[in-house]
């Protein structure tokens, strides 16, 4: 589990010394139970502790601390709100662990005010998160929510995302939508990463459906290509093949698409729309471009488009340049093929030639019988039939090849018999 992803769900926010204090004044006005007044001295000290953490002059704030610390009158409330404030300093310097004993040392003071004490879980959990500390974040959490008064959306994110840490992704769905129906509520935005944590969370879940829908949403809003790209896999998952498609055409229309393997695919994703022709400017332009690999399978695939493009004469130059790039022969077949179509017999013969001396033809019979007939066309009839011959060893062509010879020596039988015809009328032309 790529544990840095977790930044882009929640962060760890701490309130200053001086801010808790403030509102410690202003809720203690509020509340029923009473708590000790901090001495004039003690403020004053925290007071110029703080004053040295903003100009962050941490080692200077710590002695004024540990003088304080080592009073034997701190009452509870000013020793919590001294503990607050070296957690505060712990977490600036990193030191995370000291940061989380200084917080539970406050917890740990008697009738500290609930404000107090409902922060110092809060900033105990974020503490716990960032230590990896997952099952203790998740129990901090839900013990403050269980006394919290209207809470924001980014504790349930917080919740949410030590959830996604444990691989307890069921879990994670229910505070995620009560984050987002909270901001709703408040006006406030939808954030970006929440969609994401929620899209992990189903599709971890194999719900696909859910996936398509976050997708769907994040493509309006926050249109990035790798939400086009996995929005176009969510819809071949659920067999959506035109959206899919559409998907990764919109992609490519802006811009988006620039990498050899993205373009191939888009092109392998129009021929299976039955659009060749659309596949085949896409490879070529991708090629001419530099953007596309120039490698023998992507030769291949733009030969095939031109081919079902019904171009067979721009699919030659590719085929050409895939067949001499390739070890095998079945390139060297398919251009036979292609050339036995536009009737250039002497190429074909070449080409059908190759491909079987190269060998590893996935139906060399096939090559055999494109042999056969490019070389009839160019009349040579014996060795036609010793291609055809060839291609019979394999009974998938055996039928074929044996009209084929049958046809041969019938026109060769008929080219004597014309022969023998023309030498008779010769012959009388002679002056006895």
């Amino acid at each position: 589990m790529a544990r840095l992803l977790l930044a882009l769900f929640t962060g760890l926010v701490l309130l200053t010394p001086a801010a808790v204090m403030a509102q410690e004044e202003e809720k203690q006005q509020q509340e029923t139970r009473r708590t000790q007044a901090m001495s004039e001295k003690v403020y004053r000290k925290l007071a110029e502790a703080q004053e040295l953490t903003d100009a962050e002059d941490y080692a200077g704030a710590r002695k004024i601390l540990d003088e304080l610390a080592a009073s034997p009158k701190l009452t509870p409330y000013e020793k919590a709100q001294l503990y607050n404030f070296f957690g505060f300093i712990y977490y600036a310097q990193e030191r995370y662990a000291d940061s989380i004993r200084a917080y539970e040392t406050v917890l740990a003071q008697p009738e500290i005010p609930q404000g107090l004490a409902d922060q110092t879980k809060y900033t105990l959990a974020q503490l716990h998160f960032t230590m990896e500390n997952w099952q203790k974040a998740i129990d901090l959490i839900n013990d403050w929510m269980s006394t919290a008064q209207n809470p924001g959306p980014d504790p349930f994110i917080l919740l949410a995302s030590a959830y996604y840490s444990m691989d307890q992704f069921d879990r994670m769905i229910q505070p995620i939508e009560r984050a987002m129906q909270i901001a709703r509520d408040r006006d406030q935005p939808v954030k970006e990463q929440w969609w994401l944590l929620l899209r992990v969370a189903y599709f971890e879940q194999d719900n696909y459906q859910k996936v398509r829908d976050i997708l769907e949403i994040l493509v309006v809003n926050w249109p990035k290509k790798e939400y086009w790209t996995q929005l176009s896999a969510m819809y071949g998952e659920l067999d959506q093949e035109r959206k899919q498609l559409s998907a990764y055409a919109s992609a490519y229309d802006q811009g988006m698409l620039t990498r050899s393997a993205e373009l191939v695919q888009l092109a392998q994703l129009y021929l299976q729309a039955e659009a060749p022709y659309k596949a085949a400017k896409i490879m070529e332009k991708g090629i001419e471009e530099g953007l596309i690999d120039k490698k023998a399978d992507n030769y291949r695939i733009l030969s095939q488009a031109w081919m079902l493009a019904a171009e067979d004469r721009k699919a030659i130059p590719a085929l050409k340049t895939a067949a001499s790039m390739s070890d095998d022969g079945d390139l060297d077949a398919r251009l036979a093929n292609s050339y036995l179509n536009l009737s250039e017999y002497d190429q074909c013969i070449e080409a059908a030639r190759s491909g079987i001396r190269k060998g590893g033809l996935r139906r060399e019979d096939n090559a055999q019988v494109v042999l056969g007939m490019c070389l009839f066309e160019n009349d040579q009839y014996e060795a036609a039939k010793k291609a055809f011959r060839a291609a019979a060893k394999d009974k998938r062509s055996q039928k074929t090849a044996k009209q084929w010879i049958t046809f041969i020596e019938r026109e060769q039988e008929r080219l004597r018999q014309l022969e023998r015809s023309l030498q008779q009328v010769r012959t009388r032309q002679v002056p006895g």
